[in-house]
């Protein structure tokens, strides 16, 4: 089981929307293929397979300013990402995109070409988009690889007739090394003690035989330590940590992404409060008299924070700020504005009402509700210790099901229950957000995305309540989360953002796809 850090695939990654799988998962896959190309890229190609995802959302979901981004060099939390396509334009590079047959592996697979000088390919990788914006990188000049941005590593190819001398070059103690061969040729991949042999490794460009060195650095919030020794992995081995040690589900929190990562405690809450920070700026809504409109549903959520206070509604108390401050959230993604992917971008507006709405409007303090993100972001670890966050796998139970669960966890961390009241009511939110498929309209996270992301917050705050009240779920958060992925790999693909089924296929959904497909570029 790999074990994921709350700051580099929950609480995370700080994106221009509109998509963490198809935006920022591509920002950062863009941006490990040009550190690994080691200067500036002038033409590149990405080939998606034309059984994924990509295909029919590269646009809609910004894959095409994502990945270009990237390739400029950009990380996903700078704003000139979502206007990477006319800068690459203006500045006379050439990146496109076109479609093959090629693995299915995964549904967001990508080959990406990058050619040198001579017009020539001169490095191959093929990516995966794993949803939440956490990628892998795993071939590389078809050598198998894993790269994932969270660890150093370092790369050597040479002639099967030097391996010898660059083996005997490369011999220090503590480096880890391995290697594998591929049709005369050998790679040897460096991934623990990176700088102690940096030197070493730079000399070997005049060795002949040598064909490439290359170097992966760490691209994420939090790097990863080389064999990591969790705390725990899993709902249920945190739930017996939580009354050995007698510890909340902040504390634990925090403890578990001490033990993966490097980082301090006091690392860890310095991160959890900046995050805090970009999603609180995130609630306010964009101007729709200044703001451009990259889909077809106009921004409402200003005009609906003045109608909230002379319209005759049903009164939900704190829910209704909430409400709003997710629907803002969303809206913001969608116009390609800076939020958190929390999980996905797809369902950032949950967290943000859930955890930050409704304590500010419980009177908590801004540190009070931090210990609410860090304990929605642990239950977001064993959702991607052993699921997926990705609509592409799973659907939208996912990433709505994913961030209502996590978001039923904060709440009651808010409200001053136990981890295990906490653990319940993340159960019982993801068992009632079971079967909930993925179907953007005209491929944006806009309907019916922006109305999930409230249904999850209601339900998220109303498990919590349920279970603070006495009610037990009686399935462990653990079985929920295993019942998620194998429901959501039960699904047809057709009803896992693809657009080739539910509101998409409706009349309505075909007229608003059909209008925006004619204002797109055509895929080769």
């Amino acid at each position: 089981m790999i074990n994921h850090s709350i700051f580099n695939d929950v609480l995370g990654p700080i994106m221009s929307g509109p998509s963490s799988s198809h935006s920022a998962g591509c920002v950062r896959i863009g941006l490990m293929t040009r550190l690994l190309f080691g200067r500036e890229i002038q033409k590149a190609n990405v080939i998606f397979d034309e059984n994924g995802a990509y295909p029919e959302t590269y646009i809609g979901q910004g894959s095409n300013f994502g990945f270009t981004g990237g390739l400029l060099g950009y990380t996903t939390d700078e704003p000139k990402v979502k206007d990477a396509v006319e800068i690459a334009t203006g500045s006379g590079k050439e990146i496109w995109f076109s479609k093959e047959s090629l693995f299915s592996r995964h549904p967001n697979e990508a080959l990406i070409n990058v050619y040198n000088e001579n017009d020539e390919i001169e490095l191959s990788v093929l990516t995966f988009s794993t949803g939440g914006g956490m990628f892998e990188i795993v071939e590389m000049e078809g050598f198998p690889v894993y790269i994932d941005g969270s660890q150093e590593q370092m790369f050597v190819c040479c002639k099967d007739q030097a391996a010898d001398e660059v083996k005997k070059k490369l011999d220090i103690k503590k480096a880890k090394i391995k290697s594998v061969t591929l049709e005369g040729l050998t790679l040897f991949i460096i991934s623990e003690y990176v700088e102690s042999i940096e030197g070493n490794i730079f000399v070997l460009k005049d060795v002949a035989g040598v064909k490439w060195i290359r170097k992966a650095p760490v691209i994420m919030p939090i790097a990863m330590q080389t064999n990591p020794n969790p705390v725990f992995s899993t709902a249920s081995e945190a739930l017996e940590y939580s009354k050995r040690e007698n510890k909340s589900i902040w504390e634990m929190a925090i403890e578990y992404e001490c033990s993966i990562g490097e980082s301090s405690r006091e690392d860890v809450w310095k991160v959890a409060a900046h995050t805090f920070e970009v999603m609180k700026n995130s609630t306010f809504p964009p101007d729709s008299r200044t703001t451009p409109l990259f889909g077809f549903l106009p921004y409402k959520a200003r005009e609906m924070q003045e109608n909230i206070k002379i319209v005759k509604s049903v009164p939900t108390g704190l829910l209704n700020d909430a409400v709003l401050c997710a629907i803002a959230v969303m809206e913001n993604s969608c116009a390609h504005n800076i939020v958190v992917a929390s999980p996905t971008a797809g369902s950032s507006g949950v967290l943000p009402a859930a955890i930050i709405s409704i304590g500010e409007g419980m009177g908590l303090s801004q540190d009070e509700i931090i210990k609410g993100l860090l304990a929605a972001g642990l239950v977001g670890v064993f959702i991607a210790n052993q699921a997926t966050f990705g609509a592409e796998v799973a659907a939208c139970q996912a990433e709505n099901g994913s961030a209502s669960c996590m978001a039923a966890a904060g709440i009651v961390q808010l409200l001053g229950g136990t981890v295990e009241q906490s653990f319940k009511a993340a159960s019982m939110a993801m068992q009632n957000m079971l079967g909930l498929i993925c179907d953007p309209v005209g491929g944006l996270t806009e309907i019916p995305c922006i109305s999930r992301n409230v249904s999850a917050l209601t339900n998220a705050a109303l498990s919590a309540n349920m279970v603070v009240w006495g009610f037990n779920p009686i399935i462990p958060l653990e079985e929920s989360i295993e019942t998620m992925l194998r429901v959501g790999k039960e699904l047809p693909a057709s009803l896992r953002c693809t657009c080739k089924g539910g509101l998409c296929v409706t009349k309505t959904g075909k007229c608003i796809s059909k209008k925006l497909v004619e204002n797109r570029p055509v895929m080769e």
